[in-house]
């Protein structure tokens, strides 16, 4: 098996600079589906919980791609959890694009746009978690 790899001053930057893209995009999307999912659900009569039902949706999103990798981390992989993540997200995206159905093609922009990418950094990110772990356990 090979040596884990040895990180230079070079590589905690370009991570650095990759969490910080991920961490604005991720704002910038949450911000545009808040304020659109929000609407939606004030509409179909909500009420209040209106309020938080986009941050539950997301933050559902965000807790199971977290346990995923934490998961996948201790070698307990669950695909479950990142298929339900995948339908939520899903939802979120029809969600968007119900509340601005005025326009189909601004409808598919502005909800589907920012969300693949965050998902897709955690999705791909579990099976180098994996190989980490499963280098950090040989050492041991």
């Amino acid at each position: 098996m090979a040596a884990p790899i040895q990180l230079t001053r070079t590589h905690r930057i370009l991570i650095g600079v990759v969490v910080a893209g991920a961490v604005v995009i991720a704002g910038i999307g949450f911000a545009g589906s808040y304020a659109a999912v929000r609407e939606l659900a004030l509409k179909k009569g909500f009420g209040n919980f209106s309020y938080v039902f986009p941050i539950g949706i997301d933050a559902g999103i965000c807790v199971l791609l977290a346990l995923d990798l934490l998961l996948t981390w201790i070698r307990i992989p669950f695909p479950l959890l990142r298929q339900t993540a995948w339908l939520l997200t899903a939802a979120t995206i029809a969600f968007n694009g119900a509340a601005l159905c005025r326009s189909f093609i601004l409808s598919v922009v502005r909800s589907a746009a920012p969300f693949p990418r965050p998902a897709t950094s955690a999705t791909e990110g579990a099976p180098s978690v994996g190989a980490q772990a499963h280098s950090l356990t040989c050492l041991a």
